[in-house]
């Protein structure tokens, strides 16, 4: 049986997105005197602590200056070169130190980082990633760090990223909304639903599924990340299910392993089935997965996660 391995915080979404804190790199905090840091010339050599962050740096073209990055990040393919210095709760100090970075980004909800950083005379920049609003304001945010230049740019692909999403705003907003529930993460192959995490309140899904033109029926749960039992999941009865298995993705790609036997959908939608015809998407067989992590991560790739919700929830009607 697997267990869930994404602690839902996400991005890095509170993931990020963001998910899979599994397998901590953990070494013992350098101890240093407290400095003052100075903001100077553009930096040069930084380390980003979540995937969400190194997306949007290679989207305004800094990427190749990151020098430290996130243990799961996995996009853009040229991230694989890049050193891993940990994860967002659990990072190695002593390398972050020997990397000698003159900025270090980090989510603004991670305020011990940012003190471990002033403690170690290491500038950081806070961005929040917990929306796309968030998103879009760190283009600029960002960019204003690095020069006239860079800040042009960011400015250009935020506008760039605004656009795609208003398009498919309107696309959605012209369909009649479709009762969805998304699962983050769960317990898989156990013959049943155990663990159900699924998207509540939080932001970044919460958008995501109305610009698709969706409801999302886990919204009235009240919570970001609710833990669902089966009868509270009988009780939503949606129309649609999305089962997200982005952490048995993370998982293969961090720890790959030739004994990981490559499973096809019926498998992998096998417990939903046990909830039986009296949920909608089971009797009508409306249950997808989606394995892209795009789906989980705010950022360049958003438009992704919501044209592919807008084929799964409208499949005809963007035809």
């Amino acid at each position: 049986m697997k267990k869930p391995v994404f602690v839902v915080q996400l991005f890095w979404l509170a993931c990020t997105v963001c998910f899979a804190f599994a397998g901590c790199v953990y070494v013992s905090t350098p101890q240093a005197t407290p400095q003052t840091v100075q903001h100077n010339e553009p930096p040069q050599r930084l380390i980003s602590t979540a995937p969400s962050i190194t997306e949007i740096l290679f989207d305004i073209g800094v990427g190749e200056r990151i020098v430290g990055d996130s243990k799961f990040t996995t996009f853009p393919p040229e991230t694989k070169d890049i050193e891993k210095i940990g994860e967002l709760y659990n990072s190695n100090w002593e390398r972050i130190v020997e990397l000698k970075p003159d900025l270090v980004l980090i989510l603004a909800k991670n305020e011990d980082f940012r003190l471990q950083c002033r403690k170690l005379g290491i500038e950081s920049l806070a961005v929040e990633h917990g929306s796309m609003e968030g998103v879009l304001a760190s283009y600029e945010l960002i960019g204003e760090r690095f020069g006239s230049e860079v800040l042009q740019a960011a400015q250009a692909k935020k506008k760039a990223l605004e656009e795609k999403l208003s398009v498919l705003r309107s696309k959605g907003e012209a369909l009649p909304p479709v009762r969805v529930l998304i699962c983050i993460d769960r317990e898989r192959e156990s013959g049943t639903l155990q663990n159900v995490y699924v998207a509540g309140t939080n932001p970044y899904f919460q958008d995501a599924i109305r610009w698709a033109g969706g409801t999302n029926v886990a919204e009235t749960t009240g919570l970001p990340f609710p833990n669902m039992s089966v009868e509270g999941i009988l009780a939503l009865n949606p129309d649609v299910i999305v089962d997200l298995m982005i952490s048995e993705v993370v998982k293969v790609s961090v720890n790959p392993s030739d004994e990981e036997p490559e499973k096809k959908d019926d498998d992998l939608i096998a417990d939903w089935k046990t909830l039986g015809n009296e949920v909608n998407a089971v009797k009508t067989g409306r249950i997808y997965v989606l394995t892209e992590n795009y789906a989980t991560i705010p950022g360049p790739r958003t438009p992704l996660f919501v044209e592919k919700l807008l084929e799964i929830l409208h499949g005809e009607s963007m035809k």
